[in-house]
């Protein structure tokens, strides 16, 4: 593929990009009459006397009826292995300059949307002639995509513009295509930077995740259980699929990832109603199972409101526990504590926990049932029992360490996964 082809390719991506946002405007501001989207458009420029060609122009019209556009959002792409220097951003702000006759009007809005990242330089420069920047995800496929343009608790204070645009950082959750920041903030999405510009605001957007205690979460996976009529033994998910929240999700099973999912277990589209559960060269069942589970569970506990789709990694698994102030973190925990609820019943816990207690002939130390620390005995003891827990329910260790943990059956001393 040559330069121009390469250009050419990342030019369309981003401009796929926003042609989705723009046609999922939910505001007064019909993107069919008030948004027209250009590639390669051409605008006369009177110190040039010829035209000068952007890359993507994006006009907006307050009024329809009204010819004139009120804002010109125009958009350099760069596909760059390397970093953009200071003289492709030179080369923009000077198409720029001669377009809007020597001065930056209110209406013309640069943004310069990149694969790589800027040099320090470059991103000065831009930063001080008022140039938006866009950072493109390498991959298409997204882990997660929020779809509310609600803050992301502190993500327009938290997030350094240099780091992520000089230094190439990406932060640990973040749910867009890209990242977008202009103006001396953070933008979601090219629908909020637009309201922006245009003085719309947004209203009535949800800034916190509904929470629900983990004794709210049992009882949730108890009646869903009792409806599937869950009596013991390892639970059918087939079976919670015909829950009445569940019983138009379309399952997909053993899908082939593409190369931009090979990391993936599973993931659920909330659009589409749809769950997907990949294919792995090592086949484990535990794993799909708990997979399936999780992503039920963003279904059941109504994380659409807040998302878009979601993924579940390899990674994720180790960490089931991990809980932090961001809002894809307490998504994530929630799905995963009732994930295990819904595969380990507390009930049928409790009555298989004290049936193989008995048979190992344990004693409670204290308050303790099972303690786990660095003496080898007690690692015996407890690899013993959570191995026949999750033999007999069909799910991970780790799975079972949650539940009895959250049970105040089992204390570690040093939290190891066994």
């Amino acid at each position: 593929m040559n330069t121009t082809e390469k250009g050419d390719k990342f030019e369309d991506k981003v401009l796929t990009l926003l042609m989705k946002e723009i046609e999922d405007f939910n505001t007064f501001i019909n993107p069919k009459n008030h948004i027209k989207v250009f590639k390669k458009k051409k605008y006369y420029s009177r110190f040039r006397k010829g035209d000068i060609e952007f890359d993507i122009a994006i006009e907006v019209y307050q009024d329809e009826k009204i010819p004139n556009y009120s804002s010109l959002i125009l958009i350099e792409c760069k596909d760059y292995k390397g970093p953009v220097g200071v003289d492709q951003v030179s080369k923009f702000l000077q198409d720029v300059r001669d377009l809007s006759e020597d001065n930056f009007s209110y209406s013309l809005k640069p943004i310069m949307a990149v694969s790589s990242t800027l040099a320090k330089s470059a991103f000065n420069v831009a930063l001080e002639r008022g140039v938006g920047l866009i950072k493109i995800n390498e991959s298409d496929e997204l882990k997660w995509v929020l779809n509310r343009s609600f803050e992301k608790h502190g993500v327009n204070q938290s997030l350094s513009s240099e780091s992520i645009f000089v230094e190439g950082h990406e932060p640990k959750y973040y749910g867009s295509y890209w990242l977008f920041y202009a103006n001396n903030k953070w933008f979601s999405s090219i629908k909020d930077y637009i309201k922006h510009i245009t003085g719309h605001k947004s209203k009535g957007l949800k800034s916190q995740v509904k929470y629900f205690a983990k004794d709210t979460l049992d009882d949730i996976a108890g009646s869903i259980l009792t409806e599937a009529k869950y009596l013991e033994g390892a639970v059918s998910l087939s079976d919670l699929l015909s829950h009445k929240v569940l019983d138009s999700v379309k399952l997909y099973i053993d899908i082939i990832p593409s190369v931009h999912e090979n990391n993936l277990l599973g993931r659920v589209d909330f659009e589409s109603n749809e769950i997907f559960i990949y294919k792995k060269e090592v086949e484990d069942i535990k794993r799909d199972r708990f997979t399936l589970a999780h992503e039920i569970s963003h279904i059941i506990l109504g994380h659409g409101q807040y998302l878009s789709r979601d993924s579940l990694e390899e990674s994720d698994l180790a960490n089931l526990e991990v809980l932090d102030n961001s809002i894809i973190a307490k998504l994530e925990f929630q799905a995963n504590y009732l994930a295990s609820c819904l595969l380990v019943p507390k009930n049928q816990l409790a009555k298989v926990f004290s049936k193989i207690y008995s048979e190992l002939g344990l004693k409670q130390r204290g308050v303790f049932w099972i303690y786990l620390d660095s003496q080898p005995e007690n690692k015996i003891v407890a690899n013993n029992m959570i191995s026949k827990l999750a033999r007999h329910f069909n799910v991970s260790k780790s799975v079972i360490r949650i539940r009895l943990i959250g049970f105040g059956l089992l204390h570690e001393e040093k939290l190891k996964i066994l």
